[in-house]
């Protein structure tokens, strides 16, 4: 019996076999090129993937193959790195014109901008007007214009959980607690009227629902609000704009703090699809602010929806049919216990993987959770995901809430933060009024909109201040708490935040990279004397230390820039029988080839000068963003010290010299790209805003105390209360300073060159005060010229006859200190190209 059922087990298992093989035979059969474009066509994306992943195994250099498999690919949301692998040997291989729309979408939905909309005008471009592609291909080129400006700032999230699930169970991934409210569809509370299958939400008191119904001429979807009265629910009533818009507004959900509103729109402006929109409700206009993308990771160009957060169990909700297709949809659960911050992002893979939302390892979470003390998993730290990012010094930046040391600065920078939130709200919505003013044809409606545009500035402007003075103090407590434990011998870096102890930079120790050797103590000392007294009559040692670092860097950034122009300037000398234009210099080395070698000098010459002259302005701004916070809280204490008719002045300086600095900011702030006019742009408001604050610092430095009798006005000077006390170090320097100034005069031949025909002379640099004695006395005789117009002067050593004698004197001149000597010629006393030979 036991032998038979063997038997019958094994025929069993041999029939089941042959069912297989002649399934999978039937597969094969099917399998055919003609097949997968029936289905590619029926839109059955998934049963073409089969087809074309057995074609390829067969064929894998078919360029149609690949091309619509990069297609399937793309529209399973199976794997979008291989669909642009795919579709990129197509386009190689000039498959289809198609093949450009299908490669911008990839790389739109792989939240690469740049490569998107190249490949989608690339499309507009070759594709017939009557395509059926093209309007579609407008919308996506629109939404990636308006992705790339908004994933400049990202969330970097710590995903705890993703599920995929069904459409019609998605509320079964969403456990907010009690005290939270409720989610329900509308089919659970309402008996008729609305789509039962839409997503509504109640508040924790359960005296408020917020739903969804399609209303209006468009029939689109609009969020309503009813409260509960004494008797029963009231009346229903449609949100107002700017929540509701004129296209689809859906999932809403009201925080427990009663003022941040959570929603979703495909309105214009977004990702694509359903966006996550949260909006502020401003309690002195009794109104909401202009709604806020949340943008990366939380938005991409598929629908992102039903944002609920649970701020007792720290943890958040939403909803994405990104990594889905039609029948389900992806739950992410994040960690929310208020350190998650919208930052800068440093580059486009940062972008892109904080938007591939990757779970985190639970033996991650769980190291996390140990360093936070949290046993019970109720906060999350979020130390190295990237979430904050707040600069404290140079070398010290916060990267978690838990870094900080100082309570009153945790406090002050949460503040600031959220005012922060609430001016970006603002500035959208002054936006937006501006653009519609500039589309007014009525003049009542165009001055109502301009006393419209005028409140939101003073308060985004207030805001703004605001914002700098919290985050400044925070920065500013925060450091003395630093100071104040290295000083104990108990502090310990936290995580990843490093110190390097304070020290003052002094003149001798600014670093200068040995091929630009120019002898800038002098430079520094005149530069650092101008502010002298005023940096040791209002300022502490500590803040002494930061400004003369950026005074400092200010003089290094001058040495660069007359780098850069003695380097464009000899390029304009190298092979130029004439005197040529800049910018026809600049275009013609843009397009040198390799024809000569001069040709290749000059070229290197002109981009080392363009590479000077960026880093000479990088350095330009951080010279002054060193010095603006120091001057900003400086000027901020002394208002608070000084009557109303004595500041008038000091207060109106600091408010033009914060006024430079915003429109500065405002240059920098541009994401669609940052020219070096730009930029250098942006540092001439700051060095502007620099001044304006510095004269009120000097004003400032001359008054003490003020009192008023009557019509008498008496003031006490603070050197007067300091007992007139002066630094000798400076002052020594300054004498220093002067000393050098009458030695060069009496040591150094103030004349024009020799009135020779030919002559050649040793370039030996470009300086505003005289280079050091000590090196110019090993140099054969000096003469110098004057630069007109820019306190300039250039110094020659030597005097040739032949080019090739002036040459062999340059490794001489480079041992005294001059790395920067070059070979020039004079004909006629003037400085001219040096001759063929």
């Amino acid at each position: 019996m036991v032998r038979y059922l063997h038997t019958l087990f094994y025929l069993m298992l041999w029939l089941a076999s042959m069912g297989w093989t002649s399934a999978w035979a039937q597969q094969q059969i099917e399998a055919t090129p003609q097949k997968g474009l029936k289905y590619i066509e029926a839109g059955d994306f998934k049963s073409a993937q089969l087809v074309y992943t057995h074609l390829l195994k067969k064929y894998p250099k078919d360029a149609a193959y690949n091309f619509y498999m990069g297609i399937c690919l793309l529209q399973n949301r199976d794997d979008l790195a291989e669909a642009v692998k795919k579709l990129n040997y197509a386009r190689i291989k000039r498959v289809s014109r198609n093949v450009y729309y299908y490669l911008g979408r990839a790389h739109q939905l792989s939240f690469r901008f740049d490569e998107a909309i190249a490949n989608f005008n690339t499309f507009l471009k070759n594709a017939p007007a009557n395509d059926e592609k093209i309007e579609d291909t407008k919308l996506f080129l629109e939404q990636c214009h308006n992705s790339r400006k908004m994933a400049s700032k990202i969330y970097e999230l710590t995903v705890l959980d993703k599920t995929e699930v069904e459409k019609n169970k998605l509320l079964e991934k969403y456990h907010p607690a009690k005290d939270v409210g409720k989610l329900y569809q509308n089919g659970d509370f309402f008996e008729s009227g609305v789509n039962p299958d839409h997503i509504m939400f109640e508040t924790e008191r359960g005296d408020v629902v917020y739903f969804t119904m399609a209303s209006g001429v468009n029939n689109s979807l609009n969020i309503f609000k009813i409260e509960k009265l004494l008797d029963g629910w009231g009346e229903s009533k449609m949100m107002e704009a700017p929540v509701n818009s004129a296209y689809n507004d859906a999932y809403p959900f009201m925080a427990t703090d009663g003022l941040t509103f959570y929603f979703s729109s495909d309105r214009p402006g977004g990702f694509g699809g359903y966006d996550i929109y949260k909006a502020y409700f401003d309690n002195a206009s009794q109104e909401f602010l202009e709604p806020i993308n949340l943008g990366v990771p939380f938005n991409s160009p598929d629908d992102d929806f039903l944002f609920v957060s649970d701020d007792f169990n720290q943890v958040a909700w939403f909803a994405s049919n990104r990594e889905t297709t039609e029948d389900t949809l992806m739950v992410y659960t994040v960690r929310w216990d208020g350190s998650q911050v919208r930052n800068m992002a440093d580059d486009l893979n940062q972008v892109t993987e904080s938007a591939r939302l990757l779970v985190q390892d639970a033996e991650s979470i769980s190291e996390s959770r140990k360093k936070t003390g949290d046993k019970n998993g109720q906060k999350q730290s979020s130390d190295n995901n990237g979430s904050l990012r707040f600069q404290i010094n140079d070398t010290i930046t916060y990267t978690a809430l838990e870094h900080f040391m100082s309570t009153k600065a945790l406090a002050l920078f949460k503040e600031g933060y959220q005012k922060e939130q609430q001016k970006d709200s603002l500035s959208l919505l002054m936006k937006q009024k501006r653009s519609r003013y500039a589309q007014l044809n009525n003049e009542l409606e165009k001055n109502k909109v301009v006393n419209e545009i005028i409140g939101l500035e003073d308060r985004v402007y207030k805001l703004e201040d605001d914002v700098q003075e919290k985050f400044l103090y925070a920065r500013q407590i925060e450091l003395n708490e630093i100071k104040e434990r290295l000083s104990q011998g108990n502090y310990r870096p936290l995580h990843n935040a490093g110190i390097n102890k304070d020290k003052v930079v002094s003149f001798d120790g600014i670093f200068i990279p040995e091929k630009y050797v120019f002898h800038s103590s002098d430079e520094f000392i005149s530069h650092y004397s101008q502010q002298e007294d005023m940096y040791n009559t209002l300022f502490s040692t500590n803040d002494r230390a930061t400004l003369r670092h950026a005074d400092s860097l200010y003089v290094w950034a001058n040495i660069l820039n007359l780098e850069a122009a003695r380097l464009m300037e000899e390029a304009a000398n190298t092979n130029e029988t004439e005197r040529v234009k800049l910018g026809d210099l600049i275009k013609r080395a843009d397009s040198l080839n390799d024809a000569g070698q001069e040709e290749g000098v000059v070229s290197k010459m002109i981009k080392e000068s363009k590479e000077l002259k960026i880093l000479s302005t990088r350095l330009y701004h951080k010279s002054l963003d060193k010095k603006f916070p120091v001057y900003y809280l400086k000027l901020k204490d002394a208002s608070r010290n000084l009557t109303e008719s004595s500041s008038k002045e000091i207060l109106k300086l600091s408010q033009q010299g914060n006024a430079y600095f915003r429109e500065a900011k405002n240059v920098l702030s541009e994401t669609v790209g940052l020219s070096i006019e730009a930029y250098e742009r942006a540092g001439t408001l700051k060095r502007a805003g620099i001044e304006k604050q510095e004269k009120a610092l000097r004003i400032y430095a001359n008054i003490d105390t003020w009192t008023t009798k009557g019509e008498n006005t008496t003031h006490k000077t603070l050197n007067d209360k300091t007992g007139g006390e002066q630094s000798t170090s400076m002052s020594t320097l300054k004498k220093e300073a002067q000393a050098a100034t009458h030695k060069t005069n009496n040591a150094t031949k103030q004349t024009k060159p020799e009135a020779k025909e030919e002559v050649f002379k040793i370039q030996i640099g470009v300086f505003r005060n005289a280079p050091d004695q000590e090196a110019l006395a090993k140099l054969p005789e000096v003469s110098t010229l004057q630069l007109e117009g820019n306190g300039l002067t250039k110094y020659f050593a030597g005097s040739y006859k032949t080019y090739e004698e002036a040459q062999e004197r340059i490794p001489k001149i480079i041992e005294a200190g001059f790395a920067g000597a070059f070979v020039v010629y004079f004909k006629d006393s003037k400085l001219s190209p040096i001759p063929h030979k």
